[in-house]
């Protein structure tokens, strides 16, 4: 692990920790449990460049510390653990970051894309998406849009980020239904990623498990996959 790359993971580390309300030294490299009151009705899992947490009351982690990290960060894990106790609402992501600058792509100064950083106009382009796609994205949470406009004005994807515990820059993006695979998801993200860096931020990118198209892209700008968080609510 380069300096660079240390020391943002170090940066994510403490603001999950915030996050999560824990010690900064809870994430460790060797499983750490921690108690929590039952009225919370939630189980949590992080594990993060490889040290992991689990949260939840005395009865889930003496179940928890049977199970492997593997286990653990799946949704079909965590329900295991609560299978008596009313479980319900499981959920998994994946969780990728970059320390550096993204390589802008290559193009003629005409080639330039026309981005708004306009909430109308973020908004125009949600109502031109599946719901389901809108909800995955949303984009009503962010605070800094980057919405691409074509030659007639019309949006045809965005890339958006909300600052998160004061050091990191929560990522996503949308793109039109007849406009994916055309890179514009891409070149809208990779702004709004490089626009975070210069804010100070680490970009975080956050997708569940099954939204292969979320982390595809990710992966495709230069994030790392660098761990996962499951949850599951019961009671």
């Amino acid at each position: 692990m380069d300096a660079a790359t240390e020391h943002a993971a170090s940066i994510l580390k403490v603001a999950w920790a915030r996050s999560l309300g824990i010690g900064d030294r809870d994430i460790a490299a060797e499983r750490t449990h921690v108690l929590i009151p039952e009225i919370t009705r939630e189980m949590t899992f992080l594990n993060l460049f490889g040290a992991s947490v689990f949260l939840g009351p005395e009865w889930a982690v003496e179940r928890a510390a049977k199970l492997s990290n593997e286990a653990l960060g799946s949704e079909r894990g965590l329900l295991e653990v609560a299978k008596d106790r009313a479980a319900h609402r499981a959920r998994a992501e994946t969780i990728l970051f970059t320390p550096d600058y993204l390589p802008p792509p290559s193009m003629h100064p005409s080639q330039a894309p026309l981005i708004s950083r306009e909430r109308e106009m973020a908004e125009r382009l949600e109502r031109l998406c599946p719901p389901d796609d809108v909800a995955a994205a949303d984009l009503d949470e962010q605070t800094h849009w980057f919405t691409l406009l074509e030659e007639t004005m019309d949006p045809v994807a965005c890339a958006a980020y909300r600052e998160w515990q004061g050091f990191v820059a929560n990522m996503t993006a949308l793109t039109v239904a007849d406009a994916r695979r055309q890179g514009y998801a891409k070149t809208v993200a990779l702004i709004a990623t490089n626009v975070a860096l210069d804010e100070g931020l680490v970009p975080q990118w956050r997708a569940h498990r099954t939204n292969t198209s979320a982390w595809h892209l990710a992966e495709a700008l230069g994030f790392h996959r660098i761990g996962v968080l499951a949850t599951v609510s019961f009671g």
